[in-house]
């Protein structure tokens, strides 16, 4: 049974994965800069930053009117937030990276390890449990459906036509610019995005608590 679901949209999950991993490597070279302090210098945080930074450039030039609701403006927010990080990282003092990867391999490969395997239990679950008839459900598909075909933001409000969504949606955002570059529909987008908000939920906690206790290890030790 699992093996028909992987056959049938397995790819969608490899697609997501590695989405959600090229944001985190294009904001990774600014949080190097910002949260060089730490030991893994914020590269398990770097998934999460990535995608709430690639969202947070394509929703404000969108709503500014310099970026329609496309798979282009898109890759555009993308390239933004690698450029900026770039410029960042190159101004201040250059960083060992081999250094870095040998002092952190161990726990860069636990991290996409658990992401992984956070991403793909929760996706199972929802596979197996995937309505989306109950309590705010049916609304919130509203909205990601709604921003998926709205030109421009804010979004087409889907009940009153002529007017703008009433309600904060950036959340939709992501879930809309995720559902679009992979070519899905909303309501596979919607049950991913649940998924995904697990997985990531789960590898910023394994890096808070890896870099607090090694942050500690490496105070005790100087």
């Amino acid at each position: 049974m699992i093996g028909d679901w992987l056959a049938r949209e397995g790819g969608i999950l490899i697609s997501w994965w590695l989405l959600v991993t090229v944001a985190g490597l294009a904001a990774l070279p600014l949080l190097m800069r910002l949260l060089g302090s730490l030991p893994d210098k914020g590269y398990t945080l770097s998934k999460a930053a990535g995608v709430l930074l690639v969202a947070f450039v394509y929703w404000l030039l969108g709503i500014l009117g310099f970026l329609k609701n496309s798979t282009g403006g898109m890759l555009l927010a993308w390239a933004i937030v690698l450029m900026i990080g770039l410029i960042a990282y190159f101004r201040g003092s250059k960083i060992d990276l081999r250094a870095w990867w040998q002092e952190n391999r161990s726990i860069i490969i636990a991290a996409e390890l658990l992401f992984i395997g956070l991403f793909f239990a929760w996706a199972l679950v929802r596979a197996h449990q995937n309505g989306l008839v109950a309590t705010e459900k049916p609304m919130e598909l509203a909205f990601i459906s709604a921003t998926m075909r709205s030109e421009a933001f804010p979004p087409n409000d889907p009940w009153m036509a002529g007017y703008a969504i009433s309600y904060y949606y950036f959340g939709y955002v992501i879930a809309a610019m995720l559902a679009m570059l992979s070519g899905i529909t909303s309501t596979i987008a919607f049950n991913l995005t649940i998924a995904l908000l697990f997985a990531l939920t789960g590898l910023t906690a394994f890096g808070v608590v890896t870099n607090m206790v090694r942050s500690v290890k490496r105070e005790g030790l100087t």
